[in-house]
């Protein structure tokens, strides 16, 4: 078993909860031997449902030698007060402390682990030129739908050594973000690359405007264009 099988067959919560057969279990306890990350992730379910157990086993309660009953029982009182109870707090508390640290390794660590191996994993990286609007129609850009990432690539025909200043404008006119760029290297012939969040740009009207950075701060472009997702 690899450890991308066992990540997307969510082997380790199947393990813990006994819901595998017995050529599955042999399989992944194989696995456990080679792979560090799951094995740590088992170790601390196992910690969280011995924690969750600890919390409700309870003393059985004896009665005193010589004790009489009432004669009239006592009407007993709501369950959901018990909770309530000064007695029953901290085991409330332990109960609480427990379900969060669980959830935090078997779901939230789980599935960020999951994120950043498909980000920081190799991809293919959609790339847009645009132009001016002295050039012509705002371009149209369809971003794929396997992109985390895409890039956007345009001409500067003004030099600054400075460097040049970078903002995004969405359709109201507002700023999405501002970005400093270094001067192009003389074998990029000008040209200047800006590389974009999926998740940062919403589909819609943008407008790209590049100003000189220092000493005297100028707008030397604007270049519009639209992004979809399929």
């Amino acid at each position: 078993m690899q450890h991308s099988e066992a990540d997307q067959t969510l082997a380790v919560e199947r393990y813990l909860l006994g819901d595998m057969t017995a050529s599955e279990v042999e399989q992944f306890e194989e696995h456990l031997f080679l792979c560090p990350e799951c094995a740590e992730s088992v170790k601390s379910g196992t910690v969280f449902i011995k924690s969750v157990r600890a919390v409700f086993v309870e003393p059985t309660g004896q009665v005193p030698q010589g004790a009489t009953r009432q004669a009239i029982p006592q009407k007993r009182a709501a369950w959901w007060k018990a909770w309530w109870a000064p007695s029953f707090a901290p085991a409330c508390a332990a109960l609480a402390l427990a379900f969060v640290v669980g959830y935090q390794q078997l779901v939230v660590i789980r599935g960020m682990r999951t994120q950043l191996a498909e980000v920081t994993g190799p991809q293919p990286l959609a790339s847009f030129t645009l132009h001016s609007v002295s050039r012509g129609a705002a371009p149209s850009i369809a971003v794929p739908v396997d992109a985390h990432f895409f890039e956007l690539h345009f001409d500067v025909a003004v030099e600054s050594a400075s460097g040049y200043s970078c903002a995004l404008l969405d359709g109201t006119g507002a700023v999405k973000f501002t970005q400093h760029l270094s001067q192009p290297r003389p074998e990029a012939g000008g040209a200047l690359n800006l590389l974009i969040a999926r998740s940062g740009l919403p589909a819609g009207d943008y407008t790209l405007v590049v100003s000189i950075a220092s000493p005297h701060p100028a707008e030397i472009s604007r270049y519009p264009f639209k992004v979809k997702y399929p």
